[in-house]
């Protein structure tokens, strides 16, 4: 039998990387001090989250398909049924709190059931969901929904969708609005009052499409992955 799991690697990365992002930026808060911290809900919170990422495949597929949807609709429930319960610890407490995240999953489904998996407004859309584990683990953490977080982590990582589509439509229009998007992102770090060097990483956006080499995107995606590491450290030395 075999298991529709996601396996593009990267949205695996993304996924941790927003994790440990907000692992770090938790303990940073010293939960301890409050009677919280790391423990067996943080654990099942991430398995949870997991589990419902993996529900994206067999769903697309059930949208695509024309015939017998029966295995998909079975794996689809199987995911979303399996990820609800694993996340019932969390949920106990954090469900008021992020209710109002459920439009990024209600909008995610109605872009694949339009058929624009692949358009840029649903992978960004996507990514804003891979990245919403950073505020839920730091509010496992601490108890705290932190906005902040997930702003910083959604726009750093959301980067990787521009770069990405400049790698693979190599196109002028693409190139500035990676730019652009790099520098709107510095100006909302300022006007949240999130250390700006948190970005330094994505410098190597600015300058891999001003430069434009010619680069696989295997490459493309270790970068990203290394990136991705140099931001969680980034994290632990100036999140404030």
């Amino acid at each position: 039998m075999k298991i529709p799991v996601v396996k593009e690697w990267g949205s695996w990365a993304v996924f941790f990387s927003s994790s440990l992002a907000a692992l770090v930026a938790g303990i940073l808060t010293r939960p301890w001090e409050t009677g919280r911290g790391f423990s067996h809900v943080t654990l099942l919170t991430v398995l949870g989250m997991a589990l419902l990422i993996n529900a994206k495949n067999p769903l697309a597929s059930a949208l695509r398909t024309r015939g017998n949807k029966k295995e998909h609709v079975v794996w689809f429930l199987f995911f979303i049924v399996s990820g609800l319960v694993v996340l019932i610890p969390f949920l106990r407490d954090g469900f008021r709190s992020f209710f109002m995240f459920s439009i990024l999953v209600l909008s995610y489904g109605i872009l694949l059931y339009r058929g624009k998996e692949h358009s840029l407004f649903t992978e960004y859309n996507g990514f804003a969901l891979l990245t919403l584990a950073a505020p839920v683990i730091y509010f496992t953490l601490t108890g705290v929904l932190s906005f902040k977080l997930y702003a910083a982590v959604l726009l750093f990582f959301g980067a990787g969708v521009f770069k990405v589509r400049v790698r693979t439509r190599k196109t002028m229009k693409y190139r500035w609005i990676m730019v652009l998007y790099c520098a709107v992102a510095v100006i909302l770090y300022s006007l949240m009052n999130i250390p700006v060097i948190l970005l330094l990483p994505l410098l190597e956006n600015v300058v891999s499409v001003l430069l434009m080499r010619e680069e696989k995107l295997r490459t493309t995606g270790y970068t990203e992955l290394i990136k991705g590491i140099m931001f969680i450290i980034l994290v632990g030395l100036f999140w404030q």
